[in-house]
């Protein structure tokens, strides 16, 4: 058996992106003041500096493989915290589907179901669901498989991957 994996990185949002800025603004301004003499400024200076540098360095990825017919899923914080995301075996997939396609569109609009979005969030991509069962009952998992990744479920399963 052999292992492939996908690595997609999630987009920052834009208000975050504006407001890493914003903050990283206010506390340089508020630095400054600080070395005029205004000392009032100072938790403005530090907590404004702190949360720009820790938004600044917040980023996501997702790990997407298959191995051993399972897939996983994992997040990874910073390029270096590995958190696992739970995943499926094989017997537990129903179907593995673009999303919004007819084939899963029953598992879509049920509002039951347990969804979890794995994506990057560009506009572009194309997005994938699983939908799954489990002892909760239904989940969907949205991911960003590529073609790689795809061929490797199909070689043993097939019929439960729509393209």
């Amino acid at each position: 058996m052999f292992e492939v994996y996908v690595l997609v990185e999630k987009k920052k949002p834009m208000f975050l992106s504006i407001f890493t800025v914003f903050s990283l603004v206010m506390g340089g301004i508020s630095l400054l003041a600080l070395m005029l003499g205004l000392f009032i400024f100072l938790p403005t200076a530090i907590l404004g500096l702190l949360l720009g540098y820790f938004l600044h360095t917040r980023n996501y990825e997702f790990e997407y493989s298959f191995f051993d017919d399972e897939i996983r899923f994992a997040k990874i914080i910073n390029k270096s915290k590995r958190k696992k995301i739970k995943g499926y075996k094989m017997a537990e997939v129903v179907a593995i589907a673009p999303m919004n396609d007819p084939s899963v569109h029953q598992y879509e609009n049920n509002k039951a179901a347990q969804v979890r979005r794995l994506t990057s969030g560009q506009q572009d991509a194309k997005v994938y669901v699983i939908v799954a069962n489990s002892a909760d009952g239904v989940e969907l998992t949205y991911f960003e498989p590529d073609d790689r990744f795809l061929d490797a479920v199909c070689t043993r399963f097939g019929y439960k991957v729509r393209r």
